[in-house]
């Protein structure tokens, strides 16, 4: 077995036990961060490496940013290689609201597979340059994978349809054709205290 395959079947092999560690379970989110499960007390507990970096004046709830890759206390055999950044929002009820992982690099084509095999696939769009787009939901969540152009980094967006649609209803209608800019529309909206 060459070193290669090994290290792509170890990084598939750790990524869907970060992100499906049942696959039969029905919540959604990751493993330690679930919708309807995780409030912001329960969040501060258990990651109290994560910092408050702003509040959503629309949803009157906090952000917070964790970098996992950085925190020497992380367990690394849960912490995905890749993982370069999260993002996470809760309402004025402390409720979690929206939560946005960022990936350095291109991993789209992994995190589709797992991320189908868990959740409702409803768009998956690849473009002749490169972009590709993956719309996804589960529970009242809405699920956003995204990456610009090949190679680029990956981005990933939880957010509660609830509130993906009020966002919406603000964005000016010449964005709304285009996945792209409705997402990023929906991540400023979303995280604008940053």
């Amino acid at each position: 077995m060459n070193m290669r395959f090994f290290s792509s079947y170890l990084i598939v092999f750790l990524s869907s036990y970060f992100f499906c560690s049942h696959l039969s379970a029905a919540s959604t989110g990751t493993l330690t961060i679930k919708f309807g499960q995780t409030t912001e007390d329960t969040f501060t507990s258990t990651h109290p490496e994560a910092v408050k970096v702003g509040v959503n004046d629309a949803l009157g709830g906090n952000i917070y940013k964790e970098m996992p890759n950085d925190n020497k206390e992380v367990n690394r055999e849960i912490v995905f290689e890749g993982l370069k950044n999260v993002l996470i929002l809760f309402d004025k009820n402390k409720a979690l609201t929206a939560l946005q992982l960022e990936f350095k690099g291109d991993y789209f084509g992994m995190l589709s597979k797992l991320l189908a095999k868990k959740y409702t696939a409803g768009i998956k769009k690849t473009s002749f340059i490169g972009s590709s787009y993956m719309a996804l939901s589960n529970e009242g969540v809405s699920i956003y994978l995204m990456r610009s152009y090949f190679f680029s980094n990956t981005s990933l967006l939880f957010i509660k349809t609830k509130v993906k649609d009020e966002i919406l209803t603000t964005a000016p209608e010449d964005i709304l054709g285009d996945e792209e800019e409705t997402l990023d529309y929906i991540v400023q909206r979303s995280f604008s205290a940053i």
